[in-house]
C-alpha cells in the first residue's frame, strides 16, 4: 500500500524537480549582462506587437502554433526513420 502512495506522488515529485531546476537557472540570470542590442531588439519587437490589432495577434499566434506543431511532427518523423534504419543493422 505504501508503495502505491509513492507511485502516486511521483509525477508531483518530477514536476517539483523540474521547477527547482528551472528556478536555479533563473537565480543565476543577470539581466545587466544582456547586450544592449538584444535589449533594444526586444523592446522594438514588444512595441511592434503592441501595435497589432487583436485579430492580427490571434492569427499570428495560431500560425506560430501551427508552425511549431509542424516542425515538431517533422522532427519526430525524421527521428523515427533514423531509429528504424538503426534497427535494420
Amino acid at each position: 500500500m505504501e508503495n502505491n502512495t509513492n507511485n502516486l506522488n511521483q509525477p508531483a515529485d518530477n514536476a517539483n524537480n523540474i521547477l527547482d531546476t528551472a528556478s536555479s537557472y533563473f537565480k543565476n540570470l543577470n539581466l545587466n549582462q544582456v547586450p544592449d542590442q538584444l535589449k533594444q531588439f526586444g523592446t522594438t519587437a514588444a512595441n511592434k506587437v503592441k501595435g497589432l490589432s487583436t485579430t492580427q495577434k490571434v492569427i499570428g499566434g495560431a500560425l506560430l502554433v501551427l508552425g511549431a506543431g509542424y516542425l515538431s511532427r517533422r522532427s519526430r518523423l525524421n527521428f523515427r526513420n533514423v531509429a528504424h534504419n538503426l534497427k535494420q543493422y
